[in-house]
């Protein structure tokens, strides 16, 4: 019987882009590195540190580059596994925006803190803060904490009211270095649908956090970082004094959440991270079908895939392997084996449903990033 290796399967170096087989994920190389150093001008614009955040692509080669891109803040981690695979591939400055509970995962950090040059993770509750210095007594180690500060995403981080009496339980904890407070906006993207309502309500949100500071430096607690935004709100957040970091993620690539999102600032030329598709049946004049659906693009969002260069056909529906695209506007006729490619509808969890993210440059493969830390949740 004949084998071939995962090298002889390709995608190869050099491949036409033409010859590949689909779906496949793309990142156009040029677009997404210029998306990077224009992030990175917004924080040498503002005097601000931008640390990315790696949760989108999963890969230390591409957390090496945005690092070595913006200035070499470090990166930000969503998950242990995830700080464990840049770890391990050379990213030695990582901040862990995410509470680490449980005695054995607990233990792992204090081990990866002996790995690195600088890491830090958060808290937001005495029980987190317990567990913490537990953890430093029982490895004898010291970690450093930021605290999440619920700046109105009632998701996680501590009320503002109540900041100041847990920061002081953060600087008293044994084994535990108070580093900041982490006021993560995303709430604004719910409220805001306008460049001025941007700019306003994530002014607002960082009023709150000033306020939080200085609360917990009135209470005799220095407050050295103040970490925020996501790719929509670094823009507009990085603007104001209290700011020392911004953490966005998906800025490299964007998607269709951040084109619907943010239009005034942000076109298909933009949206770097596409899958490119085959056209399997014409079923009628109307309508085809592509090989990539739910499997193949992440659907967990309103939005569906969006042709990239072209306006004439809508992507409507679809199944596991199926992609069901409506061409009643389209001038041209379709056939089986034609390629379409669509931009991803949330890239964060497309990249995650991916082994590979192949970075193109004029028409060919020009290089192959593994998903790392694709699974590593835990």
């Amino acid at each position: 019987m004949t084998t071939w290796t995962a090298d002889e399967m390709g995608p190869r170096l050099g491949e036409p882009l033409d010859d590949l087989e689909t779906p496949v994920l793309l990142a156009d190389i040029d677009a997404m590195e210029e998306n990077i150093r224009e992030y990175a001008a917004v924080a040498e614009e503002h005097d601000v540190a931008l640390r990315s955040h790696v949760k989108t692509h999963k890969n230390a080669e591409l957390a090496a580059l945005e690092n070595d891109l913006t200035g070499g803040a470090g990166v930000c981690c969503q998950t242990l596994g995830e700080v464990e695979t840049m770890a391990r591939n050379g990213i030695d400055d990582i901040y862990l925006s995410y509470q680490v509970v449980g005695e054995s995962k607990l233990d792992r950090l204090c081990w990866l803190d002996g790995k690195v040059d600088a890491l830090a993770t958060t808290v937001d509750s005495v029980a987190t803060v317990e567990m913490l210095a537990d953890a430093a007594d029982r490895n004898d180690c010291t970690l450093n904490a930021v605290l999440e500060v619920d700046m109105g995403l009632n998701r996680t981080g501590v009320a503002p009211a109540d900041a100041p009496d847990l920061a002081q339980s953060v600087a008293d904890a044994e084994g535990v270095v108070f580093d900041g407070i982490l006021a993560y906006d995303a709430h604004v993207k719910g409220e805001a649908s306008t460049e001025a309502e941007f700019e306003e309500a994530a002014w607002a949100a960082m009023d709150l956090a000033q306020s939080v500071v200085d609360d917990i430096e009135a209470a005799g607690v220095d407050v050295p970082e103040v970490k925020v935004g996501g790719t929509a709100t670094s823009r507009y957040s990085a603007r104001h004094p209290v700011v020392t970091e911004i953490n966005p993620g998906m800025y490299p690539f964007n998607d269709v959440g951040e084109l619907e999102l943010r239009p005034w600032e942000v076109s298909k030329a933009d949206c770097t991270a596409t899958v490119l598709t085959t056209v399997i049946a014409v079923p009628d004049e109307d309508r085809l079908v592509v090989d990539g659906g739910s499997k193949t693009f992440s659907l967990d969002k309103p939005q569906m895939p969006v042709p990239k260069d072209r306006d004439d056909i809508e992507y409507v529906n679809a199944s596991e392997e199926h992609g069901w695209i409506d061409t009643s506007d389209a001038e041209a006729s379709f056939a089986v084996g034609d390629r379409l490619e669509f931009i991803v509808p949330h890239v964060c969890t497309t990249i995650n449903l991916h082994d590979l993210l192949v970075g193109v440059r004029d028409g060919a493969v020009a290089d192959l990033w593994e998903v790392q830390a694709r699974g590593k949740v835990r």
